[in-house]
């Protein structure tokens, strides 16, 4: 296996465990609320959870990967639309989920109990995390329909 292989498989794997959770979490969301109020003010600290233990450190290794396959390549380039693309596409997401998504899923759950899971505040802050959650998959499906594109690149 070559360095590039290497760091080829690396960004791969972590991008299936990232945009793979991602997907997961979003089923499982539409199961959650299915099963009523308290089963979804239980699944937003289940997600807390797997942010912190799991997508963080995917996304990061993603990165982590994606900027070493640029630098050890001979034709990609940080200049390259597609590559910025994927650059800004992954700090919009690590913005969204470090700075929104990780801290409101924990607080919604802390709420959840003090109030209980059929508050009105509390459904509809579920409901405001979900979306965002959803648009963020739309963003991750956009990064790797442009890694596999490469929009610019010749």
């Amino acid at each position: 296996m070559s360095y590039y292989e290497f760091l080829l498989f690396g960004h791969l794997l972590f991008v299936a465990v990232w945009v793979g959770t991602d997907v997961c979490l979003q089923i499982f969301a539409l199961r959650a609320r299915g099963a009523g109020p308290e089963r979804m003010v239980q699944f937003t600290a289940d997600v807390e959870w797997l942010g912190l233990r799991l997508l963080t450190p995917a996304s990061l290794l993603v990165a982590v990967f994606g900027v070493l396959l640029v630098i050890d390549s001979e034709v990609f380039e940080f200049s390259q639309f597609w590559v910025t693309a994927g650059l800004v596409a992954f700090l919009a997401s690590a913005i969204t989920g470090s700075a929104f998504l990780g801290p409101e899923t924990g607080r919604i759950s802390k709420l959840g109990a003090e109030r209980g899971p059929q508050d009105p505040e509390v459904q509809a802050r579920i409901s405001r995390v979900f979306l965002v959650s959803r648009i963020e998959l739309i963003i991750l499906i956009f990064l790797i329909f442009d890694m596999v594109v490469k929009p610019g690149f010749p």
